[in-house]
């Protein structure tokens, strides 16, 4: 049996549960860093087994999760945009949250 716990506060999925599905990615170079994070309009089993899957529970969670993962304040310079991609098919639209952080801003001494 495949357990779904919410990313943000732990909680533990019910089958009859309505939650938010999504997927999220970092990928680190040698001067900067690119997180993305996909939300899906509705649940998907295949992808809720994703390696990269990340489940909440409401949308504060996901909330709390998405500003946790991009409101790094050390950062000097970053970029979010985010956007709608309506798709036909089983799964509806996507909402994609997407920064490119460069350089991080040094303290003074």
């Amino acid at each position: 049996m495949i357990q779904y716990i919410c990313e943000s506060c732990a909680m533990v999925k019910t089958p009859d549960d309505p939650w938010i599905l999504g997927l999220a990615a970092e990928a680190l170079g040698v001067s900067g860093a690119r997180r993305e994070v996909t939300i899906f309009t509705g649940w998907d089993r295949d992808r809720s087994v994703h390696p990269l899957a990340v489940h909440f529970c409401s949308l504060a969670c996901k909330e709390r999760y998405i500003a946790k993962l991009f409101g790094d304040d050390t950062l000097k310079q970053q970029t979010i945009a985010e956007r709608t991609v309506t798709r036909s098919g089983k799964n509806g639209g996507v909402r994609q949250k997407s920064g490119s952080r460069k350089g991080r801003s040094k303290k003074a001494a």
